[in-house]
Formats: C-alpha cells, sequence, structure tokens
C-alpha cells in the first residue's frame, strides 16, 4: 500500500505522440523485397547443392551480344 507521498494518476505522463498501426517497420527491423529474399534463397540452395538449385548460379549475368 502507498502512503500518502506515494504516486497517484497525476504523475501519469500524457502521450504526445500517437502509435503507427503500420506494424511493417515492428521494432525498427526493415524487412526486404521479395526479389531480396528470392536471391537468398537461391544463393543458400547453391551453397548446399540442392536439387531446387537453379543450374545458371544464384547470380544475373548481363546478356552478351
Amino acid at each position: 500500500m502507498t502512503g500518502p507521498d506515494g504516486p497517484t494518476l497525476d504523475d501519469v505522463i500524457e502521450p504526445t505522440e500517437h502509435p503507427t498501426q503500420d506494424r511493417t517497420q515492428h521494432a525498427k527491423d526493415p524487412h526486404p523485397s521479395d526479389e531480396v529474399l528470392e536471391h537468398r534463397t537461391e544463393l543458400e540452395r547453391q551453397a548446399v547443392g540442392s536439387d531446387d538449385a537453379n543450374p545458371a548460379g544464384a547470380e544475373e549475368h548481363a546478356a552478351t551480344d
């Protein structure tokens, strides 16, 4: 039990900012795009020699003339 010198509801700070409802930046961790995730997945497939790995490799090569 708090005494007469204890905290009261008058000690509560009123918020000046409203939380965003956008959950895409939760914990301020940037979310990679789908292309980046696909590239990482292909790199991992190449590293372990998966049967699903792209035979051309994970890196995109410029077309030659």
